[in-house]
């Protein structure tokens, strides 16, 4: 009787473990009976509900970033001049196309004429000292001279030689050749060039001002090559690095978009965006004109979504909440005229207008197929059931 009864409960105790093994088989795509339904082909066909494999896809997602258009610090220049003057005459306006060495303006300048007067000054002084350096070094030679006025005079020459170098670099720094310094004439006006080539686009000058050397007197941009300060955030850090091509955008224009370089990335996180700047070199699109300052959009490819993953149908996912689900269906389960769908609970990745990138928390072990078309009225079909 003994013998009989632990037979007995050997059988039982192994069915439940089957039991229990069948179901955490099933656990990852049906928590409970409630979330299946068995419905016929037919009903199905009437139903116009589409059953398919799912695909290998790639779908790229894009990642819109705000930013504005700015200058290359080489492209850009504020004029101002060295020596303090009265603006004589301006030979552009703004808006004016330039070349480097054009003519901005020149001034009528006292300074220049006081400069230009120390250096005949000091020139004489040093032709002088010169002289005087030959015949004390030659008294010293012969033994007649002493040596502390040759000495004195050697001193007095090199802080000559040092004075008339240093004027004749200020001239040079205002334009004037060497040429011109070494003559008697006297400049009094000093002309102002352009640095670069480009538009001069601000100009706040007018004749008989007082120009003075802490004064902008001229701006000019070139616009041939413009760069874009676009802020990253920390969740979009992985997809930009430098060197990547990346799509700009003219929000505010209907100008084609144009495709740029990420040249660098700052390294610190601006304290009032909370983000970093990606500095993005592009030329403005043909014919357009594109200046500083101008709102853009950076357009790149989220890097995760450049890799094929299963993906189904937007019209398979059902959005519940914060949930999303596709419907599964087991071929191998299958019965004559009639199959079960399986509710099952998905994580959406990348998307478009007509796929969704899938994955599951527990990928089915058993090959499987999705409802891709009417999952709707599957599950309401579902709910009518279980009310």
């Amino acid at each position: 009787m003994k013998d009989t009864m632990k037979n007995i409960l050997s059988v039982c105790f192994g069915l439940v473990l089957a039991a229990c093994s069948d179901k955490k088989q099933m656990d990852h795509v049906i928590p409970n009976e409630s979330n299946s339904i068995t419905i016929s082909d037919s009903l199905l066909t009437l139903m116009d509900v589409r059953v398919t494999a799912p695909e290998m896809k790639l779908i790229e997602t894009n990642i819109y970033l705000a930013g504005k258009v700015v200058t290359a610090p080489n492209n850009r220049a504020s004029v101002s001049s060295d020596i303090e003057g009265k603006v004589e005459h301006i030979y552009v306006k703004e808006g004016n196309f330039i070349k480097k060495g054009t003519p901005l303006m020149t001034l009528r300048s006292m300074e220049l004429i006081e400069l230009q007067n120390q250096y005949t000054e000091a020139k004489s002084q040093l032709d002088f000292l010169v002289l005087e350096y030959k015949r004390q070094e030659e008294l010293i030679k012969n033994r007649i001279g002493a040596l502390v006025d040759f000495q004195n005079t050697s001193s007095r020459y090199r802080a000559a030689e040092s004075k008339v170098n240093a004027l004749r670099a200020k001239l040079g720094v205002l334009g004037f050749s060497k040429e011109f310094i070494n003559t008697q004439e006297i400049a009094t006006q000093l002309t102002i060039y352009s640095p670069i080539d480009g538009y001069v686009f601000q100009l706040p000058v007018q004749l008989g001002m007082l120009a003075t050397n802490q004064m902008t007197l001229a701006e000019i941009v070139n616009l041939e090559e413009l760069w874009a300060d676009v802020f990253v955030y920390d969740k979009d850090l992985d997809n930009i690095v430098e060197g990547q091509a990346v799509e700009i955008d003219f929000i505010t224009h209907s100008y084609p978009s144009v495709i740029g370089t990420v040249a660098h990335l700052s390294r610190a996180i601006d304290p009032l965006t909370k983000a970093i700047t990606a500095h993005v070199k592009f030329k403005a699109p043909a014919g357009k004109l594109v200046l500083p300052e101008m709102s853009i959009r950076c357009v790149i490819i989220k890097r995760e979504s450049q890799q094929a993953k299963l993906a189904v149908p937007r019209s398979a996912v059902l959005d519940e909440a914060d949930h999303s689900y596709v419907y599964l269906w087991f071929p191998q389960r299958s019965t004559p005229n009639k199959k079960t769908l399986y509710k099952s609970r998905i994580t959406k990745g990348s998307q478009n207008e007509e796929w969704v990138q899938i994955t599951f928390a527990n990928e089915p072990d058993e090959k499987y197929q999705v409802v891709s078309k009417n999952a709707m009225i599957v599950e309401n079909e579902r709910r009518k059931r279980v009310d």
